[in-house]
């Protein structure tokens, strides 16, 4: 019962990553690249409360949950499965935390000081740089997962 449960949050979570990411590339980092300058701080600044702490919290349940589904889960060929659905969200996070959330502080301190400095468009294509790749992850996670439960109950 306990790994069905797993799963279904498992599921749910790593689906929730990879279709909020994937709104992200498909709608709102090409209007972000059009923007400019001061509007794209503006609105980038604007996005992060609306995203904060939410995905972050999806993340962790999902990292929870794929844990315990790489113990639990039946069979060897899903617990392998759900590992490397694990391994893509651990990357989600990774990326998340190691590149955009980084750079997204920069952008508010740029709002603080008032100032957005040159080169600032280099930063802002280095961003959705790092979105693609976590979409990527956040997708491929997601695929597995569904994979990971075929193999366990079909």
């Amino acid at each position: 019962m306990l790994p069905v449960l797993l799963a279904i949050v498992f599921v749910l979570c790593t689906g929730v990553l990879a279709g909020a990411l994937l709104a992200v590339e498909r709608a709102v980092v090409p209007m972000l690249l059009r923007l400019p300058r001061q509007t794209w701080s503006d609105v980038h600044r604007l996005l992060d409360p609306g995203f904060d702490p939410l995905m972050p919290i999806v993340n962790k349940v999902a990292l929870a949950a794929g844990l315990g589904l790489a113990v639990l889960a039946p069979g060897a060929a899903a617990k392998v499965a759900f590992a490397a659905a694990l391994a893509g969200v651990v990357g989600v996070a990774l990326v998340s935390e190691l590149r955009n959330v980084r750079m997204n502080r920069r952008i508010d301190g740029w709002a603080a000081a008032g100032e957005i400095p040159d080169g600032w468009d280099s930063l802002r294509a280095r961003w959705a740089r790092a979105n693609l790749l976590r979409t990527v992850l956040a997708g491929l996670a997601f695929c597995v997962s569904l994979g990971g439960c075929w193999l366990a109950w079909a």
